[in-house]
């Protein structure tokens, strides 16, 4: 090959390094995240509301409220509702949950015991619970509003309130201490309801390890011992 051609030759391309993604590539990619759909949850059709079977009679009840993510995938939130006492108790939300798993985990979502409800009666319960907490004294867990489940809801007036349901018990408020309440809260619960509620207008029920050091004589005569075979089995 003469001198010229091999000046002509053109050089081989050499590959090319490895790139680093643009950020503004990676904030796009986050926001299909669970945030993503949680913060929009609104804007996706329901699919269906959840209440625990004898849930009245309960007085604390698992709310499921489903929303349909694409098809075959759901998000939902689910709601410790205590209708007695203290409001929503507990709360966590999940989304790209594929359909199957979802009705498959119904029962375990509900105690065991799910039971269809109008989308009306689910947001009477969650939100004439918290409202009555309130009045008392109490918010709702911090996972309610930091995991959105409350997103996932449809605004506390967004649906009429049909089914009168009653909170409280007896037409007063009714503590139930559950198996993982110990000593600091049920005493900061029980002086929440001695300054709100007042002495003589509010059950307490609590297990043997209870709180005598906070009781008078005239209230000791209005508490209930709970023993553990009568201890609720939802927390």
């Amino acid at each position: 090959m003469s001198k010229k051609n091999k000046k002509d030759k053109k050089p081989r391309p050499q590959p090319k390094p490895n790139r680093q993604i643009p950020i503004s590539m990676i904030r796009a990619m986050k926001l299909l995240g669970p945030r993503h759909y949680l913060l929009h949850a609104r804007e996706y059709p329901m699919l269906g509301c959840w209440i625990m079977e004898g849930w009245y009679e309960a007085g604390i009840t698992p709310v499921v409220v489903a929303r349909e993510q694409e098809p075959g995938k759901v998000m939902f939130a689910v709601c410790m509702v205590d209708l007695t006492c203290l409001g929503v108790k507990n709360a966590y939300t999940r989304t790209d949950f594929s359909l199957s798993k979802f009705e498959r985990s119904l029962p375990e979502l509900c105690a065991g015991n799910p039971e269809k409800c109008s989308l009306e009666l689910a947001h009477e319960v969650i939100y004439g619970a918290l409202e009555y907490a309130e009045r008392y004294g109490f918010q709702p867990h911090p996972d309610f509003k930091v995991l959105m489940a409350d997103l996932v809801l449809d605004p506390s007036d967004a649906h009429p309130r049909v089914d009168n349901v009653a909170f409280g018990k007896n037409g007063k408020p009714f503590y139930i201490s559950g198996p993982y309440d110990d000593e600091r809260k049920r005493e900061f619960i029980f002086n929440t309801l001695m300054r709100t509620a007042g002495q003589g207008n509010f059950d307490f029920i609590m297990g043997l390890d209870g709180m005598p050091d906070l009781l008078d004589d005239d209230f000791e005569d209005g508490l209930v011992e709970l023993t553990e075979d009568d201890e609720p089995k939802i927390d």
